[in-house]
């Protein structure tokens, strides 16, 4: 019974944490250090970690800030902070320790002066995001920007002198959660933000709620279809650039993933601004098909980089990753549905 106890409560932090997701922040310090010259696995690998420790801060202390919030919503009372099978306390506890032991890693491994500035920064604006999401429309631009500071500060963990190609990378993972959070997350809780009188973006930009049907005005579509399109083009800089090449061994295979990606995050796209409320589950599809092709798109522009810096074999396994992780947390955490409690 204890052995029962222990893996319900594991699996109970587990949903608390979104191991599914972890990868999107994770690799964020990664990316930033790999595009400025950080080819060696052990300091990779302690950026791993604290990007990973970022994820954890800012989705665990996201939901002990939005408790309130999210009681209301019929859709999330199985989180574990709303049912109660984990505490506000331990809750406080998981994300200030996650906090601490990153910025210990940071001062041990990696003590700069403007590295540590950098990721002190991030993890405040990640605290602005969760403190205020609920209450300004925006809020995803913070997020955002904590996201470009923290892949800045992988940047930085390896020289003051910032390249081009990191600089290019940060911004693609700054558009990247403006839209993620922005549009996706944001939309299909129009109906519950607007009953308690949340005003997130799409509330802000006319978003409203006529039976079971999200009526978008112009105004939003033109904004979502031109956030994404920035994604995609700030994503194929490094090619046009040069700092990556569309070709390997005189086939497009960096080009064609690249041009499938877009098409594939259009069409997705296109899906969760479409998809009726009364069909949550597929537009909760749509977006987690977005945000895993999403994820797929540096390490695709960035193939050929990859594969002159560090082999092709951690390449090809970087991008296996990307796609295998997800799916399988989402399997052992969610069942076949792979629908998260969002």
């Amino acid at each position: 019974m204890a052995g029962y106890e222990i893996v319900t409560i594991l699996r109970e932090y587990l949903k608390l944490v979104r191991p599914y997701g972890i990868l999107f922040i994770g690799f964020t310090p990664v990316f930033g250090a790999l595009c400025n010259g950080q080819f060696h696995a052990g300091p990779l690998s302690l950026l791993l970690v604290i990007g990973i420790l970022g994820h954890i801060f800012v989705f665990v202390q996201n939901d002990y800030h939005d408790m309130e919030v999210d009681r209301h919503s019929e859709y999330v009372v199985q989180r574990p902070l709303i049912s109660g099978t984990i505490s506000r306390t331990q809750a406080r506890i998981l994300y200030l320790g996650a906090f601490f032991l990153s910025l210990t890693l940071a001062l041990v491994f990696f003590f700069t002066p403007r590295s540590f500035l950098l990721l002190l920064l991030s993890f405040f604006l990640m605290t602005v995001y969760n403190r205020y999401s609920k209450r300004k429309p925006g809020m995803e631009y913070v997020l955002g920007a904590a996201v470009f500071l923290y892949g800045l500060f992988g940047a930085v963990t390896v020289s003051d002198d910032v390249s081009l190609l990191a600089l290019i990378i940060a911004g693609v993972g700054f558009l990247q959660w403006v839209f993620n959070v922005g549009v996706s997350a944001n939309l299909k809780d129009v109906e519950f933000d607007t009953k308690l009188g949340i005003r997130t973006t799409p509330v802000f930009l006319g978003v409203h709620v006529v039976s079971d049907t999200l009526k978008k005005p112009f105004i939003f579509t033109l904004y979502a279809f031109g956030i994404k399109i920035a994604h995609i083009v700030v994503a194929f800089l490094p090619f046009l650039l040069g700092e990556s090449f569309i070709m390997i061994n005189d086939f497009p295979l960096p080009l064609l993933c690249y041009l499938l990606l877009a098409v594939i995050m259009l069409f997705t796209t296109w899906g969760i601004l479409t998809t009726s409320l009364s069909k949550r589950d597929t537009l909760l599809r749509y977006e987690g098909a977005h945000e895993g092709f999403a994820l797929l798109i540096i390490p695709v522009v960035l193939m050929t980089y990859l594969i002159e810096h560090i082999g092709i074999f951690p390449t090809v396994l970087l991008i296996f990753v990307c796609i295998a992780w997800p799916l399988i947390s989402l399997r052992i955490l969610f069942g076949n549905t792979l629908i998260p409690l969002e």
